[in-house]
């Protein structure tokens, strides 16, 4: 049995920790959400032309603030737990272990939720959502002085074009949360991971004193609370968000190449914010494992672009056909391992 969660905390304090958004009146607010409404629909559209994916269901799109996300994504979470067999506290007293744990949660999605954009949310729903975290959005446009309907769209087309993934290709949700399934299944309900979690933190200060960006803590806390049977599934999920954030990543320029006119500034300037934390980002992104997501954008994007240079996006679409067919770590890093494997020689 997975340990419980108290939910009711983690929402507290994901609301107490939570920053306040930059300055909208009514009336500037209403624009944005309308914005990005209309940017949202024309974005499934474009990832449709571009990919040649086709999504099977209709998913709802949220435009939200940072307390309504962090309250969708633990309604995710408490449903896809509860699904794996955790414990539900429904009633009663919650125990230490679980106020604790909702406390550490809500902390992390306050944290998150000052960061994130965009992001289609697979678990609260039967067809997910496509979320668009408009303080954020604001915030980042007018921090980067990127042109308002060019970056609007640009995002939707990144958030899109993982709702395609996750609706076009229909095995792919049941994939991902069988993995997940079996990295909790894996898990050594005995193992002491006290004093290591303890040397990873310690770890991730020191890297985020340094100036260069830090390497390994990530993997401190990895190896410090799971098991190698665990680690073996994180490999698993690692190579398909690898895989999922740099396709996304190569579809939102190709995209833009097309429609959307100043796509070489938004790149260079967005690349800038991702490489750029502040001490504090730097040591949090450390500890969640956030700069092992940072450079899963540039590995992914280097996969596809090599298998769709070599093999045309019709060849690098055969990665959707089966789970089979998903790459793992090591063709990530080779790609020609993968195009041999599943592509085979060229006719």
């Amino acid at each position: 049995m997975l340990p419980s969660v108290d939910w009711r905390t983690a929402a507290s304090c994901s609301r107490a920790f939570s920053k306040g958004g930059p300055r909208m009146s009514p009336e500037g607010a209403l624009d944005v959400v309308a914005d990005l409404h209309r940017h949202a629909r024309t974005a499934i559209d474009l990832v449709t032309d571009y990919t040649g994916l086709v999504p099977a269901a209709q998913a709802p799109v949220d435009v939200v603030d940072r307390i309504r996300w962090s309250r969708i994504n633990i309604a995710g979470f408490r449903r896809l737990l509860t699904g794996l067999g955790a414990d539900v506290e429904e009633t009663g007293v919650p125990s230490a272990a679980a106020r604790l744990t909702g406390v550490q949660a809500g902390a992390v999605l306050a944290f998150l939720s000052s960061r994130v954009l965009g992001q289609f949310e697979t678990f609260s729903s039967d067809t997910g959502r496509l979320l668009f975290v408009a303080p954020n959005i604001v915030e980042v446009e007018r921090r980067l002085r990127l042109p308002s309907r060019e970056f609007r769209l640009w995002i939707a087309v990144h958030e899109a074009a993982h709702l395609t993934q996750f609706t076009a290709v229909p095995w792919m949700r049941g994939h991902f949360e069988g993995l997940i399934q079996t990295f909790f299944d894996a898990a050594e309900p005995d193992r002491s991971s006290a004093a290591g979690l303890a040397l990873a933190v310690r770890r991730a200060l020191a890297s985020a004193r340094e100036d260069e960006p830090p390497q390994g803590s990530g993997a401190d806390v990895m190896t410090a609370v799971t098991s190698p049977e665990q680690r073996q599934a994180i490999s698993q999920i690692q190579a398909l968000m690898t895989l999922l954030e740099g396709h996304a990543e190569a579809v939102m320029d190709g995209v833009g190449r097309t429609s959307i006119n100043h796509v070489a500034l938004l790149r260079r300037r967005f690349d800038r914010r991702r490489t750029n934390p502040t001490t504090l980002q730097r040591f949090v992104r450390q500890l969640l494992g956030l700069d092992a997501k940072m450079r899963q954008y540039a590995a992914g994007r280097r996969f596809v672009d090599h298998v769709v240079g070599e093999r045309g996006l019709d060849g690098f679409n055969r990665v959707w056909d089966a789970p089979a067919n998903l790459p793992t770590e090591a063709e990530i890093d080779r790609p020609e391992l993968w195009t041999a494997r599943v592509l085979g020689a060229r006719g």
